[in-house]
């Protein structure tokens, strides 16, 4: 959840008085997925953010969203979204949204009334903690 920390650890920080940069979780994980891969074993890479939308973090993603796949660090560096990295959002509504975010997103809505009780279950049964117990499942 994105806003569960400051913009400053979630991007990283630059210390004022030594201009020493500090990574964020995000520039980091930024930075882990764009590692190479090995040519032989395509893959395809993700990440996750499961929150509301707030447009204090978020428009600082929108230079990723549109075409250039840029992220832009505080201390001007910039980390390209490689093309085998792509970037989730779940939320439960865009309240905060701005439309320049909302129109660079492709949105899915899944009503919890069409789920059933299949996911429900599926993630129960994950939450079992041995293998022997999944299995009787």
């Amino acid at each position: 959840n994105p806003k569960s920390i400051t913009t400053d650890e979630l991007y990283g920080t630059l210390d004022p008085a030594t201009r020493d940069w500090t990574d964020g979780l995000l520039s980091k994980i930024f930075r882990e997925m764009n590692m190479p891969h090995p040519p032989d074993k395509p893959c395809r890479r993700y990440i996750l953010y499961d929150g509301d939308v707030d447009a204090i973090w978020i428009e600082n993603m929108n230079s990723v969203m549109d075409d250039n796949k840029l992220l832009t660090l505080t201390n001007g560096e910039r980390i390209r979204l490689e093309k085998h990295c792509a970037m989730l959002f779940e939320v439960f509504d865009l309240q905060y949204a701005s439309p320049a975010t909302v129109s660079r997103c492709g949105m899915l809505y899944v009503d919890d009334q069409n789920l059933g009780p299949g996911p429900y279950y599926d993630r129960w049964s994950r939450l079992k903690q041995t293998e022997k117990l999944r299995e009787m499942l």
